[in-house]
């Protein structure tokens, strides 16, 4: 069938016509819609919403001209639409620039001072004795519960849990005297 006929019996009310109008145009008006945008699941959702609207307005449509390049013209529209409600907000206020200059300090900031405290927790580690070493070792890296260090041991719970105690003040104030400042 012909497609000026299909436009025709599709004006005059024929679903299965614009049915057969769609599967004709349909993967030009989608190429037109993916070649402009990121997201193709985007792309699809625009071309199908170009068909929905050319079929309520298709007693607009003028029966002399093509009707491919008309559907196309309806999804360039959606798109320009599709732009104007997802561009991108400008951050031009000085108080807002100011937010995200001093927000990129702070990362960067952060940023060594977690590496300033696993440097410091090495050079600590380092000066611990051998038997508090072992006890870090077995406890937080092979993962020995106080009663399996108590039993190891031979001590009272209470010793052990005072042993652990104390290695991890230990450490914490020497982690705190070695860090540093983040210079900016």
């Amino acid at each position: 069938m012909e497609e000026k006929e299909i436009i025709e019996a599709a004006c005059g009310g024929d679903v299965e016509a614009f049915s057969e109008l769609v599967r004709r145009h349909q993967a030009l008006v989608r190429a037109a819609l993916a070649v402009r945008m990121r997201d193709v699941h985007d792309a699809e959702d625009l071309a199908q919403e170009a068909f929905v609207i050319a079929f309520r307005k298709l007693a607009e449509f003028d029966q002399t001209r093509d009707f491919g390049p008309w559907v196309r013209s309806i999804a360039l529209n959606l798109l320009k639409n599709y732009w104007r409600k997802h561009r991108a907000e400008p951050a031009g206020a000085a108080a807002e620039l100011e937010q995200l200059v001093n927000r990129q300090i702070e990362i960067r900031c952060r940023e060594p001072q977690e590496s300033a405290k696993l440097s410091a927790l090495r050079v600590c580690i380092g000066k611990l004795g051998d038997d508090m070493k072992g006890l870090l070792q077995k406890h937080y890296h092979e993962g020995l519960s106080v009663t399996e260090l108590t039993r190891e041991a031979g001590v009272k719970h209470s010793v052990m849990t005072m042993r652990l105690h104390r290695l991890r003040d230990q450490l914490r104030r020497c982690i705190s005297e070695q860090e540093g400042h983040c210079p900016l």
